[in-house]
């Protein structure tokens, strides 16, 4: 990991010297003074030999699956895109406790401290974490932009090279939609820089930025769920636990679909459907659950660390698997206390929708601990708030 980031780091800081700021000559995008969020999925490169370890590389030394990465942040332009503010929680392959250039869980903040195994979980705070950030039209391909920032995090964990700060820079060449109520990009390619693919969702402007109250909009109605993931490597000893449960198999896929209904009162509960690997297994693994059919669960903002919902529309929450331990279609019920933590990103009409970030795991056994996997999660506004 030490690798990658120097290389990012000398990258970043290159680029950074030989680009025009952006440039009060041009004309402005369409996106400046708006705000988005953002949404990040990709891919580390693999140019790893064959190590050994926890299922990085394939037989006879050839590369392995790729280590996925994901992030969910915010995006601030001012008008002109004289400044540009934000904040982003990132996951690159998890916890890599051996392995060189991949794996690092970051955020600008950290949660559950108190309640976590390690060092807490990565989470937002509502404030700026974007420096050396620039819009450009020099380098970018034609009728594209050249978007760069450097996301400073004060949770930092690469396994057992800890660290409570670090940074990254990112660089995009993003393209504009009709109206620029969505934005994308992708990471302008250098040697070992990660694949990336930048989804930026509008959000809605307030006077007084995105309101706060869980039970109130855009805290409040139903909305649809969809859940994509990859687990991570063996040699992530987090995701070594979870992948027991995939059938052995590391880097398994995984996806969820349901809703979640938050009602005026702030009281809010859901059901999701998962399906993971087709419960696919390894031969002398045990079998693995089959959660095909529900778990209901319920959710709060953070309640441990003081304020979860800020003005950027950044939010911290704590989902709890609330279907019977008996429950054949979901096993996940037999861990009691069985749950999971997310960071979200308003967007959209009404600031309604949002992205959503998986950051931790928990249960009654064991204190809050990575999520072992990198997943990610659309919520779509389906309908408006009821009294409960």
């Amino acid at each position: 990991m030490k690798r990658q980031l120097m290389f990012l780091v000398l990258a970043g800081g290159l680029a950074l010297m030989t680009a025009p700021i952006a440039s009060t000559a041009m004309a402005s995008p369409g996106f400046c003074g708006h705000n988005y969020a953002m949404l990040m999925q990709g891919a580390e490169p693999n140019q790893n030999p064959a190590t050994g370890s926890g299922n990085v590389t394939g037989p006879g030394g050839y590369p392995g699956a790729l280590t996925a990465i994901v992030g969910v942040g915010v995006i601030q332009f001012s008008p002109g895109c004289t400044s540009i503010k934000g904040e982003l929680i990132y996951n690159d392959g998890d916890i890599q406790f051996t392995e060189t250039g991949v794996g690092a869980l970051a955020g600008p903040a950290a949660c559950y401290s108190s309640k976590s195994i390690l060092a807490g979980l990565p989470c937002f705070d509502g404030g700026n974490h974007f420096t050396a950030a620039s819009v450009t039209t020099a380098g970018a391909p034609p009728g594209m932009e050249l978007l760069r920032f450097t996301a400073n995090f004060n949770f930092f964990d690469l396994g057992l090279e800890s660290s409570p700060t670090g940074s990254m820079p990112f660089a995009f060449n993003i393209q504009e939609t009709p109206g620029d109520s969505i934005v994308i990009g992708n990471t302008v390619p250098t040697a070992t820089a990660p694949v990336l693919t930048l989804t930026m969702e509008q959000q809605s402007p307030g006077p007084h930025g995105i309101p706060t109250t869980f039970g109130s909009p855009p805290y409040s109605g139903v909305s649809a769920i969809a859940c994509t993931g990859y687990g991570a490597n063996d040699d992530d000893l987090i995701a070594d636990i979870s992948n027991n449960d995939s059938g052995g198999v590391a880097g398994s896929y995984g996806n969820a679909v349901g809703s979640v209904q938050i009602s005026l009162s702030g009281k809010a509960s859901g059901i999701l459907s998962f399906n993971s690997n087709d419960n696919l297994q390894v031969t002398g693994s045990s079998k693995p659950p089959s959660n095909n059919t529900a778990c209901g669960f319920s959710e709060v903002l953070d309640p441990y660390d003081g304020a979860a919902a800020f003005a950027d529309g950044t939010s911290n929450l704590w989902s709890t698997i609330t279907s019977a331990a008996s429950d054949p279609t979901c096993t996940n019920a037999a861990n009691a206390g069985g749950g999971f933590t997310t960071s979200q990103v308003a967007w959209g009409s009404g600031n309604q929708n949002s992205y959503a970030m998986v950051t931790g795991l928990t249960e009654n056994s064991f204190p809050f601990i990575p999520p072992g996997e990198m997943s990610t999660c659309t919520h779509l506004a389906a309908a408006p708030s009821v009294p409960h």
